[in-house]
């Protein structure tokens, strides 16, 4: 899954911008379950970091499911989850039908 993601996202012209950035903190601020979060730009990708209040994989499942539906690109989307122990790390990637997009790391714990 990894070579798939890696292939998906060489595809992609990457950027990172503060207005895709706000997106994301709008979307994870609209979830209860989060206790704090920051989205960080590191070149041209994202890093997510969320900490939940009470963090269980089920949990984890459905914050991301939200934060993914919440800002990805209709024309394509992919991501491939990580069970870490006491958190759960996605990749993620959406762009548009011009391959215009963004890819994130998402750590949730």
């Amino acid at each position: 899954m990894v070579s798939i993601m890696n292939n998906y996202v060489a595809q992609i012209n990457l950027s990172a911008n503060v207005l895709t950035q706000g997106i994301f903190k709008t979307a994870l601020n609209e979830q209860n379950e989060i206790d704090n979060s920051s989205v960080v730009i590191k070149g041209n990708r994202f890093i997510v970091d969320i900490h939940l209040k009470n963090f269980s994989v089920e949990i984890a499942a459905k914050v991301a499911e939200k934060l993914f539906e919440s800002t990805r690109y209709y024309y394509s989307a992919f991501f491939i989850r990580f069970n870490e122990g006491s958190r759960v790390r996605y990749r993620y990637a959406s762009c548009k039908e011009n391959k215009e997009g963004f890819y994130c790391d998402v750590v949730i714990s």
